[in-house]
């Protein structure tokens, strides 16, 4: 984009792009119990910032590719949104950052979700037990995102990574079986 409009594409194009703080930071935090049930959800996201999916970028050889990747420009009456993918580029476009790869990093994650149950006490009683307690939970459940990254959640290892997904592994789905006694 002639940013400067001197007619020239050239280095005194280039601006700043995208946003990585986001306007919004939150969480929601909620827990019930009836009769001898419980269940607990913790909710976390952001709105309103932007992420550099350095990820899929082009000059990236020996990476993973979206589906996207095949509607890419072959020629002539084909996409003018995902460029040409060849990696012997000789006016190196495919090495230049663009706002082709900045993108909506906001997002909505159930982080923790847990349901449980507790034996009653007639049946801790015959045990010599106080309480004994059986639950699954899940982290990392669901995450609603317009991102196409593996992870909106991308963290930074220093001041000059904000905001930029470097191909980071998400973060792992967990899911936990357990039991809680006490005598």
């Amino acid at each position: 984009m002639d940013v400067n409009n001197d007619g020239v594409l050239s280095p005194d194009d280039r601006t700043m792009i995208g946003n990585p703080t986001p306007d919004w930071t939150f969480g929601f935090n909620a827990s019930a119990d009836y009769k001898r049930f419980d269940f607990a959800v913790l909710l976390t996201g952001t709105y309103g910032n932007e992420i550099f999916n350095g990820s899929q970028r082009q000059d990236l050889e020996f990476t993973n590719r979206p589906a996207t990747i095949l509607d890419r420009w072959t020629g002539e009456g084909t996409s003018n949104t995902v460029p040409r993918f060849v990696m012997q580029d000789n006016l190196n476009l495919n090495y230049r950052v663009s706002d082709l790869y900045i993108e909506d990093g906001s997002y909505l994650r159930v982080k923790n979700i847990q349901f449980g149950y507790t034996l009653p006490e007639s049946i801790l009683k015959k045990m010599g037990a106080s309480v004994w307690r059986f639950y699954i939970s899940a982290e990392n459940l669901l995450t609603l995102t317009k991102y196409t990254g593996a992870d909106p959640e991308i963290g930074a290892r220093s001041s000059f990574d904000i905001g930029i997904d470097r191909g980071i592994y998400p973060q792992a789905r967990t899911w936990r079986v357990g039991t809680t006694i006490t005598f």
